[in-house]
């Protein structure tokens, strides 16, 4: 009887270290919240992280002691013109009492923000994709994940989580962590904050991923953006716009449509000519957190207020209002002060150029305009996705364009274009270098693909399905190999993996039948 007592408690001992790791694990990735899942279990003794306490804290000291905005009318919808200036559309009417508590957030933040910026945590020389999700879109997430590992990168992805279910825990414990995807919890990064961090809205969730992220470069997807070619280059060393600039963003179609007010409330900065740039479609961007911890807080805190204040600012309710024109915006705000270093702000270091020449910040803005491809389906057109340039190329063919100017002002002289000319006209990017296709036409989130007149399921006038992309030598020319075939394929690999087997067996005909 001693001897089995024995053998038992030599087992325990060994058993024990593993069911501790296992543990971990657990409390790694998972937590408890009775309102969306059982299958995580709470993270114990959790202490608040500082950089958290420190952000809140800091955002809550700036609130602007002014009424939130509110107005009727918004911005024309005008397709950017950049030969065509004129003046900017003017239809927010604020009192000068509201004027001023603006201007007294903004210049208090800004003042604040030297020090806030050393304090962004990131684990030094990491890169990787970061996006985020919650219950409603969470099977755009998967479909975005598999279109990355058939691109070939092997950049690690984090998904940041607003929300959750037993499927979504599910998945993130056994596929995606499969594919090197690691899901973060906010309401596990955030356990045991006080006060409690408010309730946030969609557009806010892109900054609060970004910054709960540890990677120090970051290429920011939006949960429907599919990126056709390999992004891993945009990091290597000494590829360009990423290597002396930091901040890559991309054009939207429209004529920017910030007020004046905007300007005026950021410290009287000059407002740029319309002919400078297209809005800011932030579906993608790049940053990295060393060189650019002031631009993403400064951006955070225009998130922060953007409901009340800064959308409306920043787009005067123009097409796509949100966070789209918060982080561009918040590079040129930061260079224009740097610029009236002598009107009393306290500008960041970081917006230098290092005199070692080794780590230079400035901005990328892309020139190439983005292409709109749709499909066509009973007669009736319908946009499926945009096209967006990959960054080294258009960097390419701007400097070709360009190769007389300065190259060292060009990255952070906000007027450059309007010196130019019509660039766009002038720069012949490659047609096949088009690296993301923003899927914002059609949300390719397969669990919904039962549902009566879902668009990711059309018929043709024969009643017969028809491919999402259109003919498959469109897509072969453009991304060197059927991408939606494999797309179907591993999609519904995924899906019949899981409980949902009605959506499985549809993705199984549609994939029979088309491919």
């Amino acid at each position: 009887m001693k001897t089995n007592l024995r053998g038992k408690a030599r087992y325990l001992a060994l058993a024990l270290p593993f069911l501790i790791t296992v543990l971990f694990f657990l409390h790694r990735y998972y937590s408890y919240d009775p309102q969306a899942s059982t299958h995580r279990v709470s993270p114990a003794n959790h202490e608040p992280n500082d950089f958290w306490v420190e952000f809140f804290s800091r955002l809550e000291a700036a609130r602007p002691a002014a009424a939130p905005i509110e107005f009727e009318g918004k911005a024309p919808v005008e397709n950017w013109e950049p030969d065509i200036d004129h003046a900017r559309a003017n239809i927010i009417n604020m009192t000068s009492e509201d004027e001023a508590a603006l201007r007294v957030s903004h210049r208090g933040f800004i003042t604040e923000l030297p020090a806030f910026a050393r304090h962004l945590p990131y684990d030094a020389e990491t890169t990787g994709i970061v996006t985020t999700a919650g219950a409603p879109n969470f099977g755009q997430v998967v479909t975005m994940v598999l279109m990355v590992r058939q691109s070939g990168s092997e950049l690690p992805i984090h998904v940041v989580l607003d929300s959750s279910t037993r499927l979504m825990d599910d998945l993130c414990m056994e596929t995606l962590r499969s594919l090197n995807v690691t899901c973060i919890y906010l309401s596990d990064v955030w356990a045991g904050i006080t006060p409690h961090p408010p309730k946030f809205s969609l557009y806010q969730w892109k900054i609060l991923s970004i910054l709960a992220s540890p990677f120090q470069n970051v290429l920011f997807l939006d949960a429907d953006l599919l990126p056709v070619h390999n992004p891993d280059a945009i990091f290597e060393p000494g590829s360009e716009p990423f290597a002396s600039t930091g901040l890559i963003t991309w054009p939207d179609f429209w004529t920017p449509s910030a007020s004046r007010l905007f300007y005026a409330i950021a410290g009287d900065v000059e407002v740029p000519p319309l002919t400078s740039r297209t809005s800011s479609e932030s579906g993608m961007m790049v940053i990295d957190k060393a060189r650019h911890p002031d631009t993403l807080l400064l951006a955070a805190y225009y998130n922060y207020y953007g409901a009340d204040y800064y959308y409306a600012l920043l787009s005067q309710h123009g097409p796509g209002e949100g966070d789209k024109e918060t982080f561009l915006q918040a590079a040129l705000v930061l260079e224009a002060l740097y610029k009236k270093r002598g009107s009393g702000y306290a500008p960041t270091h970081w917006m230098t150029n290092n005199s070692n020449g080794k780590r230079k910040k400035g901005y990328w803005d892309v020139k190439t305009l983005p292409k709109v491809h749709g499909r066509t389906s009973k007669g009736e057109w319908k946009g499926m996705f945009m096209q967006q340039m990959d960054p080294m190329e258009d960097y390419r063919v701007v400097m070709a364009a360009t190769k007389e100017l300065n190259e060292a002002d060009y990255y952070t002289d906000s007027s450059f274009l309007a010196t130019v000319g019509n660039l766009t006209k002038g720069i012949e990017p490659d047609p096949t270098r088009y690296m993301f296709y923003h899927h914002n036409g059609v949300k390719l989130d397969f669990t919904k693909i039962l549902e009566p007149d879902n668009p990711i399921v059309a018929l043709d006038e024969e009643g017969k399905f028809q491919r999402l992309w259109g003919e498959p030598d469109w897509i072969i020319k453009n991304t060197g190999r059927d991408v939606e075939r494999q797309l179907w394929r591993e999609a519904t690999k995924v899906w019949c993996r899981t409980p949902l087997k009605k959506v499985c067996q549809k993705m199984k005909d549609i994939y029979v039948y088309l491919y």
